[in-house]
């Protein structure tokens, strides 16, 4: 699965939505009267710090087994240490891909969550970086 289109978050805005699935219809309609229905900062859930994150638009299949398909979009941790098992976002020789990391035996490879794709084991004169940790995935149902 490859990175579409890499979008950086400039700005902290607040987006509050109210929690309805958590109350009766009749509590809901009291609430909503007084003004008190229950809500969700969905900024500081999604981005509790703007400053570390960036969201990626991605394109392929490659990702599919995970919940992660073509058009989706992803939050990212650009500070959160990568780890075994981690969904990345990676720069393998000039582009980015989203791949699960592994590392066996001391070497690192990259998953793909699809049985069409084949693992890709990381070598020395390979250009490779990971760039940050998935940590949300954004799609319509």
């Amino acid at each position: 699965m490859k990175v579409k289109k890499l979008i950086e978050i400039k700005t902290n805005y607040s987006f509050e939505a109210p929690v309805l699935n958590a109350i009766s219809p009749l509590e809901r309609t009291t609430l909503k009267d007084e003004g008190q229905l229950p809500s969700l900062d969905l900024n500081s859930f999604l981005a509790p710090n703007p400053e570390r994150i960036y969201l990626v638009k991605v394109n392929g299949e490659s990702m599919i087994d995970e919940g992660i398909f073509s058009g989706d979009i992803l939050i990212i941790d650009k500070s959160e240490k990568p780890k075994d098992g981690k969904i990345v976002i990676a720069a393998l020789n000039g582009e980015m891909a989203v791949k699960t990391l592994r590392i066996i035996d001391g070497n690192v490879y990259l998953f793909s969550a699809n049985q069409k794709f084949l693992p890709i084991g990381i070598e020395e004169y390979m250009q490779f970086e990971i760039q940050g940790v998935v940590k949300h995935v954004i799609h319509n149902v």
